[in-house]
């Protein structure tokens, strides 16, 4: 599961997705929720929506897609979703679904070696890491891998940040060759989400991440009174100047300018994503918001010692009167290990999009609501876009990235992306 830029939800929420809910299948048809809830993560898979280990029926919910109107037809694996509703911790209903991109902008670097899959692209002064469970796609002819991005590319990254200038991508796409192609469909330009520093009022420049930006000629948002610290976008039709400076069009407050979230007292939340400050012997940083740890905190699968920037966590918890979440319970996640690809030689479906594969070399591999499902064939077939294992078929080749579970000793996929051979 891959979370990140987690919004603001309503505090008449109550978030209640339990740790639990990584396992399990079925339909979203016929749920009867048991509370209502929030889920914020990466969308994993179709049938309705898979996100955070629960499918979603859609047939009540309202979809945003960067605030305007969208269908589910238009939401894509890897997206980072915020799904408001109701949910059993298995399945649920969707009353609302809103997705947001962490970053749409030029690219500067690409340090990701030929046929890798993992490495980081600095896009706009933000660096960026991908690693085998990062979705990719492409609407530029000749760049099918994530290693042929180039510099000048547009790229929308789905993901988390820690608002900083870097971010970990759940989706990365290529938009355009260039930004005079970008604009002819994107008149408002590229964009860039993160926390103001170096503000030098006069020069009217201030730095996201590594990007000097000058906002000297930008429409100003009237309730944008810029700070250091302050949660902005900045939005930009000229791109990067000769200097190296990204030149604002436009400047918005990014959730009320705060980056994270800040919860009332007693409000319940969960919340998976990458530690972007290590644990300091109380607690530490995750998207932004501030986690403590107690006496009584239960840590699953690590201690404290593992609680290092970069690690992948899910967190529960309740929120304190100063705004931080007193972690009830940590659960170190596991990112895959291996990576297998082979011919399908068996299928046992116990859920939309659960159950098990079997490949010709006899492995067996367990597959979860959590797994992330995706259809890259190009060789004579279009690409499923709502692709799940009841899609898969014997004889289909398919790459996989998995880990052992500890307890059981089985093989479990992270991720199945079938493809051509």
């Amino acid at each position: 599961m891959y979370f990140s830029n987690l919004t603001k939800i309503s505090a008449a929420v109550t978030v209640l997705i339990g740790l639990s809910a990584c396992g399990g299948g079925g339909s979203g048809a016929g749920t009867t929720a048991t509370a209502s809830s929030a889920s914020v993560g990466a969308i994993t898979g179709f049938g309705s929506v898979f996100v955070n280990g629960v499918e979603f029926d859609t047939a009540q919910a309202n979809i945003l897609i960067d605030g305007v109107p969208a269908t589910e037809a238009d939401l894509a694996v890897g997206m980072v979703a915020e799904i408001q509703g109701s949910d059993n911790g298995t399945t649920g209903a969707a009353l609302s679904i809103n997705v947001s991109d962490e970053l749409e902008g030029v690219v500067q670097s690409n340090s990701i070696p030929a046929a890798g899959n993992t490495g980081t692209l600095v896009v706009m002064g933000q660096t960026i890491t991908v690693n085998a469970n990062t979705l990719f796609d492409s609407k530029v002819s000749g760049v099918t891998t994530i290693d042929q991005i180039a510099p000048g590319h547009i790229v929308e990254i789905s993901g988390y940040s820690d608002g900083t200038g870097t971010a970990f991508a759940t989706r990365v796409e290529v938009k355009a060759p260039d930004l005079a192609t970008y604009l002819i469909d994107h008149a408002d330009g590229v964009e860039v989400k993160g926390l103001v520093s170096t503000l030098d009022a006069a020069a009217q420049t201030f730095t996201i991440g590594s990007m000097p930006v000058s906002y000297a000629g930008a429409v100003v948002d009237s309730n944008v009174t810029l700070a250091d610290n302050l949660y902005v976008e900045v939005k930009s039709v000229a791109g990067i100047d000769g200097t190296g400076t990204l030149v604002a069009s436009k400047l918005e407050l990014e959730d009320e300018g705060v980056k994270g979230r800040q919860g009332k007292e007693n409000e319940e939340l969960e919340m998976e994503g990458m530690i972007s400050s290590a644990y300091d012997g109380s607690g530490f940083g995750i998207d932004g918001t501030s986690v403590l740890v107690t006496t009584t905190t239960e840590l699953d699968g690590g201690a404290t010692s593992s609680l290092l920037a970069g690690t992948k966590v899910e967190v529960e918890g309740t929120f304190n009167a100063q705004g931080q979440l007193v972690a009830t319970k940590i659960g170190f996640e596991d990112e895959g290990d291996t990576e297998l690809s082979g011919t399908v030689s068996n299928i046992v479906t116990t859920g939309v999009n659960s159950g098990t594969v079997t490949l010709q070399d006899g492995s067996v591999i367990t597959i979860t609501t959590s797994t992330i499902m995706k259809d890259s064939r190009n060789i004579g077939m279009v690409p499923d876009t709502r692709f799940n294992l009841q899609g898969l078929a014997n004889g289909d080749f398919v790459d996989l990235h998995v880990f052992t579970d500890a307890a059981t000793g089985n093989l479990v996929a992270v991720k199945l992306e079938r493809d051509d051979a």
